[in-house]
Formats: structure tokens, C-alpha cells, sequence
């Protein structure tokens, strides 16, 4: 059985290829690494599920927002239209505020985590998507809940 795909995408390489072994490392997920919005659009373009089936083969992206040219926040809603809901889109950012918390949402992230980010989070919600898309609705709910609390107690500054 082919093992989920899980795409990269940071214009940070050093970060993006940290990430990308950290998820290889379960030896649960093939994973791909872009290092611009760009570059994963030709990638996700490149995996298009053939034959009338639809989809594509990458499960999930885990996602920065500042990256140079389209930024992640223009690359998600670009993804929604093109691919929709059935890429689980996880943002992994140092931006923390109410705007972006409120696009991400919008785009129906299955979470926001910033930077610096905790490995079982990000795996954890990885795995969470990839054994169940049924419960793919019950992350975008967690992650919307998420962003409820953070309006009520404050968001941090943009950090760049």
C-alpha cells in the first residue's frame, strides 16, 4: 500500500527540510518538499489522480504564510478552488494574528500551529487526517474553535 503523501512547502529551506524529516522519520508518510507557493502548485499539478477518479495524490500540505511572491495564505485559497476540500491543509507559521488566523479558518485548515512548532502536534494532526478523512471536518471545527479562544484572549504580534 502506498504510503499518504505529505508536501512541504516553506521558502525557508533549512526549516522546510527539517520538517520534512521529521515526518519522514515516522516511516508512516512519503513526503516532497517546495520551497515556494510556485513550485507547489507545479507539484500538486504534477499529482493529479488520473483515470476520472479526481483528487491528488498529496493528502496534506503543511503550510508557511510570508513566503515571497504568493504568499500561504493566497496559495490556500488557490488550492481550495482548485482542488477543494480533500487536501488536508495544515498551516505551520510564525504569524499569529486575528487575519490570518481568520483566512486560514476560512480555507478550512485542519490546524494553525506557529512557529516554533511541537513535533507531536504536527504528526499527531498529520496522523489524525491520514487514518480518517471522515474526521477531517472535526479538525477544521478543533482548529475554528481554536481561533474562537485566541479572539477572546488575544492574538500575539505578527513575527515575522
Amino acid at each position: 500500500m502506498e504510503k499518504p503523501l505529505i508536501l512541504i512547502v516553506d521558502d525557508e529551506r533549512n526549516y522546510a527540510d527539517e520538517i520534512t524529516t521529521v515526518i519522514s522519520e515516522t516511516e508512516r508518510y512519503a513526503t516532497a518538499t517546495a520551497y515556494s507557493a510556485m513550485e507547489a502548485l507545479e507539484y500538486l499539478k504534477n499529482n493529479k489522480i488520473m483515470f476520472g477518479l479526481g483528487g491528488n495524490r498529496v493528502r496534506v500540505i503543511v503550510l508557511d504564510i510570508k513566503m515571497p511572491g504568493m504568499d500561504g495564505l493566497q496559495f490556500l485559497e488557490k488550492v481550495r478552488k482548485e482542488y477543494g476540500p480533500d487536501i488536508g491543509i495544515i498551516m505551520l507559521t510564525a504569524w499569529e494574528d486575528e487575519e490570518k488566523w481568520e483566512k486560514a479558518t476560512n480555507g478550512f485548515v485542519i490546524n494553525y500551529i506557529t512557529k516554533p512548532y511541537e513535533r507531536d502536534n504536527l504528526i499527531g494532526t498529520i496522523d489524525r487526517f491520514c487514518q480518517g478523512l471522515k474526521e477531517e471536518g472535526k479538525l477544521v471545527l478543533e482548529t475554528f474553535e481554536k481561533h474562537i479562544e485566541k479572539r477572546e484572549t488575544g492574538f500575539k504580534k505578527d513575527q515575522g
